[in-house]
């Protein structure tokens, strides 16, 4: 019984060790990795896009806020047009 136990952990080194010279599997981790690289670098981009985005934004509303009241037009010029 001790015997088998200690053979388990033998096999499932042998295994993972054979795993990592396959070249399938290390390409598919290479792949795996490119891509979530790429991913991640395209998020930070489209994060970084909608936050300028947003600031203009704030930044437009915010002078358009204050030339409002130097542009406002009678109210009753805008009934007689």
């Amino acid at each position: 019984m001790l015997a088998a136990s200690s053979s388990s952990p033998t096999t499932n080194t042998t295994t993972q060790r054979a795993g990592e010279a396959d070249p399938f599997i290390q390409y598919a981790r290479s792949l795996h990795d490119y891509t979530l690289r790429l991913w991640t670098e395209s998020r930070r981009i489209a994060e970084e896009k909608a936050r300028l985005k947003a600031a203009a934004a704030a930044t437009t509303g915010n002078q358009r806020h204050a030339q409002a009241p130097s542009q406002k037009k009678p109210d009753n010029a805008s009934s007689n047009a």
